[in-house]
């Protein structure tokens, strides 16, 4: 199964992040609406859902992104009142971390930055909402739970609530689901900081919203059962499946899905639930390498004649016929 969040208000997993770390800093008091000044990195649907609550209810919003994150997001940030600023793609995340952290000393004390890979909100929102929701939504019967790792609050706080935590008081419903969390094969870090090896060229990636050169502080390795490493090729193949079934999604959910068929093919996966997350909306990503293809095609077509009793030439065309 797959828990379609591209639904949600602005067509991603993150709508939850971004209103959860936001509820969560007014709370404590930490913002002040026509003052305060939102500065966060983001790969962008964290940010476009930051900038979705932002605008909502009055704050000033910054974001910081590698130059590689699609046109689509650029646009929906900007039409959503943010302000945008590119970072050099080899340095990834990290690299609009600390562009982000620069901008915050700028500003002042007027700035904060929510910081997403840290904040406790994020696991948070997920223990509370998606993990109670995939719970009741397969009568407890979910034994595999895999999910892509951009910040680590899905996977962790999905986990949590399922396979229980004495620290936030969540009983176990079901200690021995497996956990399956998904990063790109050409940036194996979480691979690594489980003990792992490596496979083949590590480098940048084509997966926007997983693999972002760092490990997370909010994600809990310990609840992680298994690292499945997905080639960015591998990815686009199966995104591609994805669209021929009419389930328009990004390529980050070409790569969870790929790894969920791969543990699904596992014999001791017979008869068993699996249930992924299918992070985001297809359309956001039409600027990927991925459509090229389909771009130019698009681009190629031409108007055609029309039938009598139009007269073509009114249109452009050579002859009353085309």
């Amino acid at each position: 199964y797959g828990k379609m969040e591209s639904l949600g208000p602005c067509s991603s997993v993150k709508d939850r992040l971004g209103r959860s770390m936001i509820d969560d800093a007014e709370a404590k008091g930490l913002l002040t609406p026509g003052k305060s000044v939102l500065v966060e990195p983001t790969s962008g649907n964290t940010g476009i859902a930051l900038a979705f609550i932002a605008r909502e209810r009055g704050y000033r919003c910054i974001l910081t992104m590698p130059e590689t994150m699609s046109v689509e997001r650029r646009m929906m940030l900007l039409a959503l009142g943010c302000e945008v600023v590119l970072t050099p793609k080899e340095t990834a995340v990290p690299g609009a971390l600390a562009k982000a952290k620069e901008i915050v000393s700028e500003i002042g004390d007027d700035a904060i930055m929510l910081q997403q890979f840290e904040n406790p909100a994020n696991p948070k929102i997920h223990r509370e909402t998606t993990g109670p929701e995939i719970w009741a939504d397969t009568d407890g019967g979910i034994d595999i739970f895999i999910s892509g790792v951009g910040t680590g609050g899905t996977v962790t706080g999905v986990s949590q609530f399922i396979k229980g935590s004495e620290e936030f008081g969540l009983p176990p419903l079901k200690p021995d689901l497996v956990t399956v969390a998904v990063e790109p094969q050409e940036q194996m870090l979480l691979t690594a900081a489980k003990g792992g090896e490596k496979i083949g060229e590590q480098g940048p990636h084509k997966i926007q919203g997983m693999g972002a050169g760092l490990v997370p502080h909010v994600i809990d390795l310990e609840l992680v059962d298994e690292v499945v490493p997905m080639h960015s090729d591998r990815a686009i193949e199966v995104c591609e499946d994805l669209w021929g079934m009419g389930i328009p999604t990004g390529v980050s959910s070409g790569a969870i899905v790929g790894a969920a068929l791969e543990v699904c093919k596992r014999p001791e996966s017979a008869n068993k639930m699996a249930v992924c997350v299918i992070p985001s909306f297809g359309e956001r990503y039409f600027t990927h390498p991925m459509f090229v293809p389909i771009k130019e095609k698009a681009e190629a077509m031409v108007k055609q004649p029309l039938p009598e009793p139009y007269d073509n030439t009114d249109y452009g065309f050579a002859t009353p016929r085309g």
